[in-house]
């Protein structure tokens, strides 16, 4: 699979870009690792972002990185001097790889050969800055240095007849090798232009004839100089090359087609990039993976193995009891003969009975003095018997054998089953993994009925929702209290009234949550309590009836009756994005809850940082985690005042 552009797409990319970015104003410069992103605004065509990353391609892309927070020193370097300022020319040096971009009175030199590098300079060639600072024998790439290019390699565009004659007549070697090596063009367009050609690519170049070489010259011209239609290449669904015109080479391959180079350049690379991330992320997962799945199959032989035995041993200990006159009278005349005769008589006489066809000698298969014990054979099975034991006891033998099987065999399936639950965590680990790799976007979407209030789901499933302020205090109490519901509330003026929906069926964990979620969205959190007290009621209990002579404003309910009491509850709650009915929100609400429904979370208390500032820390810990949140979503769900991040939960 193709990993760096070659000189022939480099020219082609080259001549798209000319049209596509020159006369493009430079907006801002992003560097990571060994990529440069240079976003560009066109007049009329708006927004474009180019890609180079060092050693391996240019083109315009969409696959957009988020950026850190902290630009290098080299992206500085970049917008110190050329934000604002437009491109003026980009050309290919050489037919070499290597990219020239004029931007104002500053030079961008992209080196795409082996590992490559992105050097700044200034328009007289004088370093600047580059991705790496590197010396070599007749070159050096450090600032204040003058920018020196690599050795002239032959270009095939501009080689003249006589001259390409005189490289490949110097060589001594197969003609496709003399391509590749002494024009430029490596191994592929090697092979495609002796494609084109009808020659072997094998031949040696001394045994060309004049002929041959003019069709391999004009073929090559040909070639690079071939109607532009850019492709991924694909074989058996996988991608193996792109390339800017239709090549011979890869007839009988399935091809997808774009409009521009940069297009295809950008899918092609785009997925490699994703795809080798993912492959570097999940390394030591996939690596346990196999390691399982080799220990899955040396398990699954073993299980063989141990039903084979229990299998076997449970049919000889039946088979000796299915003959059981036979066994037990061979028991009998084996201990007697053995006793009087010897073992070593005794064996003769076996053998003197094998060869007159005596059938009690035939059925001897084995005999072993030194375990005491003779191998018969009976209806096909061999039967080892003790002598020194009668039939029940050799039966019992058998069937302890068995048992055992039986034993190693429930073993060694459990472990298989634990080691299958092992496989497919790790395999759901593996799957989370890769789902980091692209940004996740909470899209802008019709709100849930409950989003308009605080809210949480309880660790035991239970949806819970409470006031922000006096209108929807109102509105839970009067439009959402239900008879099956419970009502919690805090014992601090200013609290929000709080309801667990069908909460009668809820669990003590469930109540004590709400009641957390009560006294941590309470004026408690802002005035930096760390404890505080609240109580739960049936819904019968909340009642817009004030005492007599008294006036309850909006928002105000009375309770009436038992108070169910829960004191010096933490205020302490997490944040975190939850799927629920198949959506991502963002939750705040008590730590278990959050433990329960997010595999990632955020637990915060009463602190000193400001909830602008908060809400900021909390969304680069999203993004990092490959969410991209509004901060007016973070911000509608934390409770009110200033907070501090207690513990990020990975």
């Amino acid at each position: 699979m193709k990993e760096e552009m070659s000189s022939v797409d480099i020219r082609y990319i080259v001549e798209e870009l000319k049209s596509e970015i020159i006369g493009a104003r430079v907006d801002k410069v992003y560097h990571e690792g060994d990529e440069v992103r240079i976003k560009l605004h066109k007049t009329g065509e708006g927004r474009k972002d180019l890609i180079i990353e060092a050693g391996k391609r240019i083109h315009l892309t969409s696959y957009i990185k988020e950026s850190s927070s902290q630009p290098s020193s080299f992206a500085m370097l970049l917008r110190k001097h050329i934000s604002g300022n437009f491109v003026e020319d980009i050309e290919q040096h050489d037919f070499d790889r290597i990219v020239k971009i004029k931007i104002g009175k500053f030079k961008i030199i992209a080196e795409l050969f082996k590992k490559g590098n992105v050097v700044f300079v200034t328009e007289d060639n004088i370093i600047l800055g580059a991705i790496r600072y590197e010396e070599f024998k007749d070159r050096v790439i450090k600032p204040k240095h003058e920018y020196k290019y690599p050795p002239a390699r032959e270009n095939p565009l501009e080689v003249s007849w006589d001259r390409f004659v005189e490289l490949i007549m110097g060589e001594d070697t197969e003609i496709v090798r003399a391509l590749a090596r002494r024009l430029n063009m490596g191994g592929l367009y090697a092979e495609e232009i002796l494609l084109r050609a009808g020659i072997d690519k094998r031949k040696n170049t001394r045994e060309l004839t004049k002929e041959e070489l003019r069709t391999i010259y004009d073929k090559m011209k040909e070639v690079f100089t071939a109607p532009k239609k850019p492709n991924i290449v694909y074989k058996d669904g996988k991608m193996v090359d792109v390339v800017p015109i239709d090549l011979k080479w890869y007839e009988g391959y399935e091809k997808v087609y774009f409009e521009t180079f940069s297009q295809a350049l950008d899918e092609y690379f785009g997925k490699l990039t994703i795809e080798k991330a993912k492959a570097e992320k999940t390394k030591k997962l996939e690596e346990k993976r196999k390691q399982l799945l080799a220990t899955l199959k040396r398990q699954e032989e073993m299980i063989k193995g141990f039903e084979k035995e229990l299998k076997k041993n449970q049919e000889i200990g039946n088979l000796i009891y299915a003959n059981y006159t036979l066994i037990d009278g061979l028991l009998r005349e084996f201990s007697k003969a053995v006793k009087n005769l010897g073992w070593d008589e005794f064996k003769k006489r076996i053998e003197e009975g094998k060869k007159k066809g005596n059938k009690i000698a035939l059925m001897v298969k084995g005999i072993e003095p030194e375990s005491n014990s003779i191998t018969v054979e009976i209806e096909g099975k061999r039967v080892k018997l003790y002598l020194d034991k009668d039939l029940n006891e050799n039966a019992e033998i058998y069937y302890e054998k068995a048992k055992k099987a039986k034993h190693k065999l429930e073993g060694a399936r459990k472990a298989y089953e634990d080691l299958k639950r092992k496989l497919e965590s790790i395999e759901r680990e593996i799957e989370e993994e890769e789902k980091k790799i692209q940004v996740k976007k909470i899209e802008k979407r019709k709100k849930k009925w409950f989003e308009k209030f605080r809210w949480f789901i309880s660790s035991e499933g239970f949806l819970v929702i409470g006031g922000k302020d006096a209108t929807t205090n109102e509105i839970v109490v009067r439009k959402y209290l239900e008879e099956n519901d419970l009502y919690c509330h805090a014992d601090i003026w200013g609290a929000p009234h709080v309801v667990i929906k069908d909460g009668q069926k809820a669990g003590e964990k469930t109540i004590f949550e709400a009641c957390q979620f009560a006294v941590s969205m309470s004026r408690a959190w802002s005035e930096g309590l760390y404890s505080a007290d609240a109580y739960w009621v049936y819904p019968n209990q909340v009642k817009k009836q004030a005492p007599s002579g008294e006036f309850l404003p909006k928002g105000a309910f009375m309770v009436y009756g038992k108070r169910n009491w829960m004191y010096g509850i933490p205020l302490k709650l997490a944040v975190g994005i939850i799927n629920y009915e198949g959506e991502d929100l963002v939750m705040c609400g008590p730590v278990d809850a959050l433990k329960t429904h997010a595999k990632r979370y955020i637990v915060i208390r009463p602190g000193d940082t400001k909830k602008s500032e908060l809400v900021k820390k909390i969304k680069k810990i999203f993004e990092k985690w490959g969410y991209k949140v509004p901060e007016e979503d973070i911000m509608s769900v934390l409770p009110p005042g200033e907070g501090d991040i207690a513990e990020v939960v990975e």
